[in-house]
C-alpha cells in the first residue's frame, strides 16, 4: 500500500514538473533572442569589412579601442553629440530628429575622443570603422531602423 502511494506521488510530481518545464520552454522559445556584442567577434567582422589600406594601417589594439569607444558613444552618448560642446549646458540636443547613427558628426566626435585619449588614427579610418561597426550591430540585431514617428 505504501509503495503504491510513493509511486503515484512520484508520477504526479514528474507530470507536474514536465508540464512546468514544457510551458517555460515554449515561452522562452517565443521570445526574441537578445543581441550580444562580443569584442572579438565585432573586431573580426569589422576588419573583414574595412578596405584593405585601412585594415592594414590599424592594429588590433587600435581597432578594439575604436570599437569600445564607439559602442560607449552609442550606448551612453557623448557630450559633443548631445550639444554640450555647442554651448548647451543642460545637455539637450537642439536637433532631436537626427540619431547618432545617422549623423556623420558622431564619427567626428568619436575621432576627437580617441585622439584625446592618445590613439593615433585618421578621420578616414574612424569613418570606415564606424560604418562597419554599425553594419555589425545591424547583423546581430542590436541596431534597428526606427521610423520618424518613433515606432
Amino acid at each position: 500500500m505504501i509503495v503504491t502511494v510513493i509511486v503515484i506521488s512520484l508520477v504526479i510530481g514528474f507530470v507536474v514538473a514536465a508540464g512546468v518545464v514544457g510551458t517555460q520552454a515554449q515561452r522562452l522559445g517565443r521570445q526574441r533572442r537578445e543581441p550580444v556584442w562580443r569584442l572579438a567577434e565585432a573586431a573580426e567582422f569589422v576588419s573583414d569589412l574595412l578596405p584593405f589600406d585601412i585594415a592594414a594601417s590599424l592594429d588590433a589594439d587600435e581597432l578594439e579601442a575604436l570599437l569600445r569607444q564607439h559602442l560607449n558613444q552609442l550606448q551612453f552618448g557623448s557630450a559633443e553629440s548631445a550639444g554640450v560642446a555647442a554651448g548647451d549646458t543642460d545637455g539637450t540636443a537642439s536637433d532631436a530628429s537626427t540619431t547618432i547613427t545617422e549623423d556623420r558628426s558622431s564619427a567626428a566626435d568619436l575621432y576627437r575622443s580617441v585622439r584625446r585619449d592618445g590613439l593615433e588614427v585618421t578621420l578616414e579610418q574612424v569613418y570606415a570603422v564606424v560604418d562597419a561597426h554599425l553594419e555589425y550591430l545591424r547583423r546581430i540585431g542590436a541596431l534597428a531602423a526606427v521610423s520618424p514617428n518613433g515606432r
